[in-house]
């Protein structure tokens, strides 16, 4: 997936030890490359808690969404209640939660 590892390591640049970090995709399907980019993610992200939006059976997890600090959203431009975009990059943002 051209730029998700470049993308990963600077969210976790921007991200601290014990976070919470929701990691958003614009796939529908879990197999469709959302597994993908989050089974990658584990490793940039270690040190953090790393959540899917998405499970394998397809099905979405807002609980997820409610739990995260951050979310990393690749190739995405989103705009989610409660959070700010605090760095924009050439393959996605980082959001994180505002107080």
């Amino acid at each position: 997936m051209p730029g998700s590892r470049e993308f990963l390591l600077e969210v976790r640049h921007r991200t601290l030890p014990g976070e919470t970090v929701a990691i958003a995709a614009p796939f529908q399907q879990w197999d469709g490359g959302y597994e993908y980019l989050y089974s990658r993610s584990i490793y940039p992200l270690a040190g953090r808690i790393v959540l899917p939006l998405l499970d394998e059976k397809n099905r979405a997890h807002p609980e997820n969404l409610r739990r995260a600090n951050a979310v990393a959203a690749y190739r995405q431009e989103l705009a989610i209640p409660g959070f700010v975009v605090v760095w924009r990059g050439a393959d996605g943002v980082l959001l994180r939660r505002t107080p």
